[in-house]
């Protein structure tokens, strides 16, 4: 299976620990779950991985999905949740 890494920024000013929290909130309402502290952690839902802080953005590497469940609509709840998501790999 194919694995995918996306990038999401961190806005300037926001407290690290802010930010986890009000994504996790975030997150929830769309059926996924963080775990970890602000500098890495793992995600599951539709799809599942990993994430880890690098400066000022947070990389997610997707390492499992559904096959009836496209880059698009991974890419589209991680756009619920966070804004702006670049496709890294």
């Amino acid at each position: 299976m194919a694995k995918r890494t996306y990038e999401v920024p961190i806005p300037q000013g926001v407290e690290p620990e802010e930010g986890l929290a009000e994504a996790r909130d975030k997150a929830s309402g769309v059926g996924i779950t963080i775990k970890g502290d602000t500098e890495s952690g793992s995600f599951s839902g539709a799809a599942s991985g990993s994430y880890e802080r690098h400066g000022d953005v947070l990389r997610f590497q997707v390492d499992k999905k559904p096959f009836i469940v496209t880059w698009g609509m991974i890419e589209k709840g991680l756009a619920k949740v966070f804004g702006d998501v670049t496709v890294v790999s």
